[in-house]
């Protein structure tokens, strides 16, 4: 069974361990994670007050005492940390995504040290699980462990850096390979101003049409750029509500035979076992005739459909406004096709640190973005509402499109939980009224560190270290 991650802030007393939590807590709770947070004390306090009803049911031997009021419930019992944790980090997956105890010097989790000058000697040279110190003191003593990191105590964002990147160390994302499908070659003559230029082969970005069959029900069909249709499929489905997480995947594959006519052009969905599908749940998701590239809200009942789908998004995570700017150059390392061809447009995502976490191309935008999406969603990085939570995992801070953002652009983000998009393009009005409407932070022409901010200002603040 997974456990959830757990890390000890540790220190003398008045070190300013508690500070330090109380500030940290919003600050990953901004990022997205569900933190929780242990007391340890080495002091024999009273975990119920002597002479209490709850005390005489603990010294009575019940396993678990409880005690509830309108604020809450709260649950002890008579064991030790050390024999708790483990299946209290078993139980909490899913709850909670991130444990910190503040205390337990001896304890076997790694630990941040909060260390001022006065208050006992330092405890990292005899604790190698000891990741790095948090002074305010101008000169920690000699006998420090060397190359020990030293992180300012107030400097509570680059504290939370260094907890993200001791859970899940970062792992640049691999560039998507170049997919010769994507790609053919035409006759070409160039006008040079003067005269036509002899014919000449181009190269073309390949337009083909991918019907979307659920259980053998048609839902969709678009017109994309070959390759990758697995997660196209997949981040299509997703955003339209049909499927909440790649659990409830049983088999992606193209109907047919390889080298028959029209072989890759049909991708058939099939629930996991267990799961239920239910393309008419989501009736304004059906297309009932052929869509385009850039299909908007053909096919569609009402844009009211689509607004009452799209979740609120929660407050954070709070970036440099140059996050966002350098959000849309990432593009330039994905866009192999375009630079053959000039007629694809590209997303990318990326995590609040800027590290790229999905990227793809294709004829169409709201393909490009199903994609990426998909991509996350296939590898358990995104989930819908309905679908459990899992412990952490590193969080879509950003998604950075190459062309105009749309309607569907944001609503595709919305499900996806995606709180920043930076389009190189224009904005259209509806996709500034669902982003308004969503909590979610619209930059558009996005280009030359320079960009217009439509909705969700709040996420953006220039003092903040990107």
């Amino acid at each position: 069974m997974s456990r959830v991650p757990a890390l000890s802030v540790v220190g003398w007393s008045g070190a300013g361990k508690t500070t330090l939590l109380t500030r940290l807590v919003p600050e990953l709770a901004a990022r997205g994670l569900r933190v929780a947070v242990v007391k340890h004390s080495s002091d024999a306090h009273p975990l119920h007050r002597p002479g209490s009803d709850t005390a005489r049911y603990q010294d009575a031997g019940a396993v678990l005492t409880g005690f509830t009021t309108p604020a809450g419930v709260q649950l002890t019992t008579a064991t030790a940390l050390s024999d708790a944790l483990p299946s209290l980090l078993e139980r909490s997956a899913g709850a909670v995504e991130l444990v910190l105890v503040e205390g337990w010097k001896d304890g076997p989790l790694p630990k941040l040290e909060v260390w001022r000058e006065g208050l006992g000697p330092p405890l990292a040279p005899s604790r190698p699980e000891v990741l790095a110190v948090l002074s305010s003191e101008p000169a920690l003593p000699t006998d420090f462990p060397p190359g020990l990191r030293v992180l300012h105590p107030d400097d509570v964002r680059a504290v939370a850096d260094l907890i993200l990147a001791h859970l899940r160390p970062s792992r640049p994302a691999p560039l998507p390979p170049v997919d010769a499908r994507g790609v053919t070659r035409r006759f070409v003559q160039r006008w040079n101003g003067a005269t036509l230029l002899p014919a000449q082969e181009d190269d073309i970005a390949v337009e083909e049409p991918l019907e979307i069959r659920v259980s053998g029900d048609s839902v969709a069909t678009t017109m994309r750029t070959p390759g990758h249709d697995r997660e196209l499929a997949t981040g299509f489905l997703f955003a339209e509500g049909i499927l909440q997480s790649v659990d409830d995947l049983g088999g992606l594959a193209h109907c047919g035979r390889p080298g028959e006519e029209g072989f890759g052009n049909v991708i058939e969905v099939t629930p996991a076992p267990g799961a239920f599908l239910d393309v008419e749940r989501v009736s304004t998701a059906r297309r009932g005739t052929l869509t385009t590239s850039a299909c908007g809200v053909c096919g569609r009942r009402s844009v009211d459909d689509l607004l009452a789908v799209c979740p609120a998004l929660p407050p954070g995570p709070v970036l440099h406004p140059d996050a966002v700017a350098r959000a849309t150059e990432r593009l330039r390392d994905v866009q192999r096709n375009f630079a053959r061809t000039g007629g694809v447009h590209a997303a990318a995502v990326l995590d609040a640190n800027g590290h790229l976490l999905a990227a793809h191309e294709d004829v169409g935008r709201h393909n490009a973005v199903d994609k990426v999406v998909g991509t996350l969603v296939l590898a358990g990085t995104v989930r819908g509402p309905r679908a459990p939570r899992l412990p952490l995992t590193r969080q879509p801070v950003v998604l950075a499109v190459s062309g105009r953002v749309s309607f569907e652009i944001i609503q595709k983000a919305a499900m996806a939980r995606i709180p920043i998009v930076a389009g190189v393009s224009a904005a259209s009005s509806l996709a500034v009224d669902l982003a308004l409407r969503s909590g979610m932070t619209l930059a558009a022409f996005v280009r030359n560190e320079r960009f217009n901010v439509y909705t969700g200002l709040e996420r953006l603040v220039a003092g903040v270290t990107s």
